[in-house]
């Protein structure tokens, strides 16, 4: 599984390389961030600064996999929201 995370990670990693596609992610992950993430991570229900120490990786593992009280998203986001939300949030948060 850590196998799979890591390879999902490398291959997110090298697609953003060109501007545009960044430009893409990062918009796509504002939404999902506002959509989904904002409602307990901006609230004060959980923690907002708890990925700020946290690697690219580490994030997607969390959003997929979820713990410490939050759910786990891969039946609900697909896999270009979860890239894109993990690295709206190593980006930006």
């Amino acid at each position: 599984m850590k196998k799979l995370l890591a390879i999902l990670a490398l291959g997110f990693l090298s697609a953003c390389s060109d501007d545009s596609s960044t430009s893409n992610k990062i918009s796509l992950g504002s939404k999902v961030y506002s959509n989904i993430c904002s409602s307990c991570h901006e609230t004060g229900m959980a923690p907002n600064s708890s990925f700020y120490t946290l690697e690219l990786s580490e994030i997607i593992y969390k959003v997929i996999y979820g713990g410490e009280g939050m759910p786990s998203f891969k039946n609900t986001l697909t896999t270009n929201e979860i890239e894109a939300v993990a690295y709206y949030i190593y980006k930006t948060k």
